[in-house]
């Protein structure tokens, strides 16, 4: 039950970014913007999830290139960011 939600939720997540990727093709000019944060893995970090050193838990996400780590929330406490951006095109929104 709790894969079933969870991927529902990334996919859901997943799709407004792309349709903002095609919506704003036309002559804008994206670029890559990396993040960096004690809160987030290496930049050579391979895995699907992460807990940072606040506890939090998340899954990676992002449109191809990038990587947006977005909370598991049945893990979540208050002092859980929603989502870590570590490398995204300079069109997300």
């Amino acid at each position: 039950m709790f894969k079933t939600v969870l991927a529902s939720a990334l996919a859901c997540a997943m799709a407004l970014p792309a349709a903002a990727q095609i919506a704003g093709s036309g002559s804008t000019k994206v670029k890559m913007v990396e993040y960096t944060s004690p809160m987030m893995p290496p930049a050579n970090y391979k895995g699907q999830w992460w807990t940072s050193p606040d506890n939090c838990q998340y899954s990676r996400a992002g449109r191809p290139g990038e990587t947006v780590w977005y909370l598991i929330v049945n893990t979540a406490h208050m002092q859980c960011e929603r989502r870590l951006i570590q490398r995204v095109m300079s069109d997300y929104q």
